[in-house]
Formats: structure tokens, C-alpha cells, sequence
């Protein structure tokens, strides 16, 4: 049997001991910077919508979204009939299935390219408001079978303002020509 000073010794050097356990060090810097701003005008919405859709950031992208009731509306011929019931209830659900499968397909260095051009504005009141732009959207993914790399067209957003702070209630998209349209991309990479 230990003596008694050596038994009551033993926890407090245990516990001297314990810190040995835990390296501590420093933390790793962010790869990934907030690059959110408080979305109080339409302009500073749509750099948010912009910069998360080229960078891939998916919690911003769906910060750009009112949560429920956002619906999406696609180019009626890229959709096609026989994916009436894929697009029947999109909301920000199915953008957020679309958009993180489009990210697993992507590079991690690599970008994708938004530009908006032509941008319309109609302001119907303090609190809503829809803008219309023309679009050119290249991906960076590398699915094969998905054939289009750029795609073009017209990309009209119904915007509501809450708490000062506005946000994507519907979006429809539409072809302006023989190009293919974001439509297509969102109906290949839900599926994946």
C-alpha cells in the first residue's frame, strides 16, 4: 500500500499532467472570408447574389432568399414538358440542391463567372421592386456530361424588403436567343 502523502500527491500531479494533453496552437486562418454585407439596397443585394454565386458560397447564396415562398419560374423551353413537376414547387430548397452539387463539381480554386448587363429597375413601393437584367453565367464545374459552360439570358428578380433588408422573392428565368439559359444548369445539377 502507497503512503498517504504519495496517494493525495497523485491526483494534483494528474492534474498538473492534463494541460500535456492538449497542444494548443494557433488558430488556421480563414480561407473563406464573410464577404456578406447587409443587403439595405437592391445594388448591395445583387453584389451579394453576384459574389456568392462566382465564389460558391452557399450559405450566402442562400442568405440572398426569402426562406419560404421564393419560387423560381424556368425558361418555359429549356424547362420543357417533361420537367413540369421538377420545377412546379422550386423554392430555396431546390436552389440549395442545385447550387451545393454544382459546388461539388468544382474545383476548389476555381470560380465561376457572373456579369450582369442592361439592369432594369421598377421600384412598385418601399418594399418591393423587380429587376430585370441580361445575364452571362460561366461555370467552372467539370461534370463532362453537363455540355454548356456558358450560358445566357434574361434574369428578371422580384425583390421584398424586410427589417430593412432586401432579399430574392422570385426569379424567372428567360431565353433572349439560341443560347442555352441558367435553367438548364439548375435542371442537370439538381439531379446529380
Amino acid at each position: 500500500m502507497m503512503p498517504r502523502p504519495i496517494r493525495l500527491l497523485l491526483p494534483a500531479a494528474s492534474l498538473l499532467l492534463l494541460p500535456a494533453c492538449f497542444e494548443l496552437r494557433e488558430p488556421e486562418p480563414s480561407t473563406v472570408s464573410s464577404e456578406w454585407v447587409s443587403p439595405t439596397s437592391i445594388d448591395v443585394l445583387l453584389s451579394n447574389f453576384s459574389t456568392a454565386v462566382q465564389r460558391l458560397n452557399a450559405a450566402n447564396y442562400e442568405r440572398c432568399f426569402v426562406p419560404q415562398r421564393y419560387r423560381f419560374y424556368p425558361d418555359p423551353a429549356a424547362a420543357g414538358s417533361t420537367n413540369a413537376a421538377l420545377f412546379a414547387n422550386w423554392g430555396v430548397r431546390e436552389e440549395l440542391d442545385y447550387f451545393n452539387r454544382l459546388r461539388q463539381r468544382t474545383p476548389a480554386t476555381a470560380q465561376n463567372v457572373l456579369q450582369l448587363s442592361a439592369r432594369r429597375d421598377q421600384l412598385y413601393g418601399p418594399d418591393s421592386a423587380e429587376v430585370s437584367a441580361q445575364y452571362t453565367l460561366t461555370l467552372a464545374q467539370t461534370d463532362t456530361a453537363f455540355r454548356f459552360r456558358t450560358m445566357q439570358g434574361n434574369i428578371r428578380l422580384l425583390l421584398r424588403r424586410r427589417n430593412n433588408e432586401w432579399q430574392i422573392a422570385a426569379w424567372r428565368d428567360l431565353a433572349t436567343g439560341a443560347q442555352p439559359v441558367w435553367t438548364e444548369a439548375k435542371k442537370y445539377f439538381v439531379r446529380r
